[in-house]
């Protein structure tokens, strides 16, 4: 993949971005100490390189009763062709798999889960995706506590 050449200004915009995305323009300008018209070049820029991708709110899906979060390693059968992109196209339309990432090492994916309850976790993990055909293994972690959340690369900057 080909690096982005950005300066320390596109990275005074991707870090306050990262903190509001819903700031104006014109706040974004002041934060930052650009004008407004530079900075919105800027931006649209870096929307149309594909560095920004979207803006999106981050929901508490506790507050909404998704009590059970999740992360759950799978191993995939080796001798079917497909059979990974298969197990990814089934968790992908799997509304409580949130996250999908196909990963390197001793497990072939890493689905990050929220459920409701231990009762929907088990349903997708233990009676629908264990029991898939291409499916060999999994290994569930349950989240106890998170110390850190959306955190960025970017500190440096």
């Amino acid at each position: 993949m080909k690096e982005i050449a950005l300066d320390r200004i596109d990275y005074k915009i991707i870090q306050a971005l990262e903190q509001d995305g819903r700031m104006s323009n014109t706040q974004l300008a002041e934060t930052i100490n650009l004008s407004q018209s530079q900075c919105l070049r800027r931006l649209r820029q870096l929307e149309d390189i594909g560095v920004i991708r979207g803006y999106q709110a981050k929901i508490d899906y506790q507050k909404l009763g998704y009590s059970i979060v999740a992360w759950t390693l799978v191993t995939v059968s080796k001798e079917t062709a497909q059979a990974r992109d298969r197990v990814m196209a089934f968790l992908t339309q799997q509304s409580a798999a949130i996250n999908v990432h196909g990963v390197t090492g001793d497990v072939d994916l890493i689905v990050e889960i929220c459920a409701k309850d231990m009762s929907q976790f088990t349903d997708l993990v233990v009676k629908q995706l264990y029991a898939h055909a291409d499916v060999i293994s999994t290994k569930s972690y349950i989240r106890l506590d998170t110390a850190k959340e959306h955190g960025s690369p970017l500190h440096a900057y």
